[in-house]
């Protein structure tokens, strides 16, 4: 069983102006990334504000890159890849390293419980002026009422077979609440589960301490 430890948070550099980088998303990674994108959902900082703060979910419409993060943190400085087979973890390892400047712009091909907004970087600023300050107009508290905060992810790094993955987190809740990770998966049987963090169900990739 694996020992849980603190996840590791970042405060995100929000992009601002012409995004860099752009890709699209290819087909054959399509499915395997809103699939990680919509288990991971919430984090568990947005989880944990209670259902009445959940009512639906903001998701950035763009992934962010290295460059949006501070510090600037690479998946092996957060991570232990499994000692049992590392071999997928540094093939993943090695895609991110290769693409880690790339941002993707979603869409929608989540699988939620509940109903998810793609907020534009425009609508980011807003939203986050919204919750951090009680001076917010009525109309504006009522159009951002019911999220909790904003979650962005980063691509989702693969190894060669798309069958360990490596993607980044944030969940920002206010202007002093924010929980940043990199997460490790595997696919499983036909379904991804987490090998690391604090929603891991099987021993793993741990963060180190």
């Amino acid at each position: 069983m694996m020992t849980l430890r603190p996840a590791i948070a970042v405060l995100l550099v929000l992009f601002a102006g012409p995004l860099r980088g752009q890709v699209p998303l290819h087909a054959s990674r399509q499915q395997d990334v809103y699939a990680i994108y919509s288990l991971l959902m919430p984090g568990a900082v947005l989880a944990n504000l209670g259902p009445d703060h959940n009512q639906r979910w903001a998701i950035a419409d763009t992934t962010i890159n290295i460059d949006d993060m501070n510090p600037k943190l690479s998946p092996d400085a957060a991570l232990r890849p499994p000692a049992d087979n590392p071999r997928p973890f540094q093939e993943a390892l090695a895609d991110f390293h290769a693409r880690k400047y790339q941002r993707l712009t979603l869409g929608r091909h989540f699988h939620l419980d509940r109903p998810y907004t793609l907020l534009s970087a425009a609508e980011i600023s807003e939203m986050k002026q919204t919750l951090g300050t009680a001076a917010a107009s009525s109309a504006l508290q009522q159009k951002y009422a019911g999220y909790p905060g904003i979650t962005f992810f980063s691509d989702v790094y693969f190894d060669s077979r798309q069958r360990a993955a490596l993607v980044y987190q944030l969940d920002w809740c206010g202007n002093l609440c924010s929980q940043g990770e990199w997460i490790y998966l595997e696919k499983h049987n036909g379904h991804w589960v987490q090998r690391s963090g604090q929603a891991a169900v099987v021993s793993g990739a741990t963060p180190f301490e």
